[in-house]
């Protein structure tokens, strides 16, 4: 298997790195071999751009463009800027996991001061690529308009997006503020890549499982103080490199076994969602001659209680298969669904959204707060496939889409473009656009099952949620009974997937 791949761009304009030295940088990060020495490695690179900005004129009062200008010309080989810290953390922390590292500075191929400059170069790397993490600083709560030039490049070039298209992307932000939009920023980013074609993931488990790296630094030379920020950004390049080895082992593995799509019926009305999807699903099957089976769960016809938001969730250490949430009314629909959310190697949860709600069932948030219990359940749902679905009647502009990536990414999964059938007088608009992105999603869905049955004895489950700001769940991890019974669930769930592998997956033949 060759090792993926993971290029890490730099788009900020005060950018001390050069693409040119990206070569170099890379060599750089390969000598550090301790967190120790990364730690000492960024906080030298980070005083080393200080003490650049110091030389051009900041201790003389000069004017800032022309310190600019100044350190345009110091060549980029020496010096981290605060982005880059938590870029290189990433690329650190992605090249221990498995994969190659490559850098370029986007800064070189879009200056502030002219056109575009080697994008042939740049779009080659993309394509060599695969998996990009994009650092960017905050402006506003959204990324930097280096980033949004970068993004427009990839939006105006279609070839470049088909070939861009199934390679993963994770993002790291850094604003001046601890709460300074850097989530916003990674938001905004995921939604653009996503609509593009390209997977998503954010952090990992061993930081928060949220949306990326959150870098929180203002003056110069300062983001290396901030360990919360760097610890989320080593979880994006454990994260994005996690995924790339899965996908990249996937290729070589065939799928012997039905491929399962669970369809998650959220928020519906008169079986609108199973009346239109179905006949798609069925069509693209019996084109394919697919061996897939859609399981359909209609949670609008059960009651779900919302989330009571318990001290420690779930309530014990147990396996997979047991229904460990408090609420424990036989009608609940979370209680009476549990082992359905278990036995799919798809999530494609599914809403509505009509312009009138006369009759609309909606248990999308009660849903998303109950899952609670299977996300702190050292992840239920880690590395499978997510298309959110939504039929949507032209003008209303609830946004579920976004709300489901924004949601489900951190149950620690793999995020796909939305599925968005557009309904005006009772017909969707886009059937095509419907149709693809379900095809899409299906091959995609394929190869990361294959590559995480493929990848059971190389990377074992090491799952293990990290309850941070909850004081008395961290002390009832650390009691002894909790500890043992953990220990148990991993074997048991390493057990499971040796099991899985044996009997979904076969070695692909290479002749077929």
């Amino acid at each position: 298997m060759k090792k993926p791949i993971i290029l890490g761009l730099s788009a900020t304009l005060r950018n001390a790195r050069s693409s040119a030295s990206g070569a170099n940088l890379v060599q750089e990060l390969e000598g550090l071999d301790s967190r120790e020495n990364l730690n000492q490695f960024i906080t030298d690179q980070a005083k080393i751009h200080l003490d650049q900005f110091i030389a051009a004129g900041r201790a003389d009062d000069v004017p800032f463009d022309e310190m600019y200008r100044r350190l345009r010309k110091l060549g980029g080989t020496r010096g981290l800027s605060n982005s880059e810290v938590c870029l290189v953390a990433a690329l650190w922390a992605a090249r221990n996991g498995g994969v190659q590292i490559e850098h370029t500075s986007l800064a070189d191929h879009f200056p502030a001061s002219g056109e575009a400059v080697d994008i042939d170069r740049l779009k080659q790397q993309l394509r060599q690529a695969d998996g990009i993490i994009l650092a960017t600083p905050v402006y506003f709560g959204d990324r930097s308009s280096l980033s949004q030039v970068f993004i427009e490049m990839l939006r105006t070039d279609e070839i470049l997006q088909r070939d861009l298209a199934g390679k993963i992307y994770a993002g790291i932000s850094v604003g001046a503020k601890r709460n300074g939009g850097q989530e916003t920023a990674l938001i905004y980013q995921m939604l653009d890549m996503v609509d593009m074609g390209i997977l998503a993931v954010g952090n990992d488990s061993e930081t928060t499982s949220q949306y990326g790296g959150t870098g929180h630094a203002g003056d110069i030379g300062t983001m290396p103080k901030d360990t919360y920020g760097i610890e989320t950004s080593l979880g994006v390049g454990r994260r994005i490199a996690h995924v790339a080895l899965l996908l990249e082992a996937g290729k070589d593995f065939v799928l012997n076994d039905t491929l399962r799509l669970g369809l998650w019926i959220l928020q519906d009305r008169d079986g609108e969602i199973d009346k239109r999807l179905r006949p798609v699903i069925d069509s693209i099957i019996a084109d394919a001659q697919l061996d897939i089976k859609l399981k359909t769960t209609n949670f609008t016809e059960d009651p779900i209680r919302p989330c009571i938001a318990c001290d420690i969730c779930p309530t014990h250490v147990g396996p997979d298969t047991e229904y460990r949430c408090i609420i424990g009314l036989q009608s609940d629909g979370l209680l009476k669904h549990h082992q359905d959310l278990l036995e799919v190697d798809v999530l494609m949860p599914a809403v509505f959204s009509p312009g009138s709600r006369e009759g609309l069932i909606s248990v999308y948030q009660q849903f998303m707060e109950r899952t609670r219990y299977l996300r702190r359940g050292d992840y239920v749902f880690s590395d499978r496939l997510v298309v959110p679905i939504v039929f949507v009647e032209v003008g209303v502009n609830e946004h579920m889409d976004v709300r489901m990536l924004t949601s489900f990414i951190r149950h620690h999964t793999v995020m796909q473009k939305p599925v968005v059938g557009l309904i005006h007088k009772g017909k969707i608009l886009n059937p095509d656009d419907v149709a693809n992105a379900l095809r899409a999603a299906i091959a995609q869905g394929r190869l990361l099952l294959q590559g995480r049955l493929a990848a059971t004895d190389s990377m074992p489950d090491k799952l293990r949620y990290n309850p941070v700001g909850y004081i008395l769940s961290q002390a009832k991890d650390q009691e002894t009974d909790s500890i043992h019974a953990r220990e148990l669930l991993v074997k048991q769930r390493n057990r499971d997937s040796l099991r899985e592998k044996a009997e979904r997956l076969s070695i692909e033949d290479p002749t077929s």
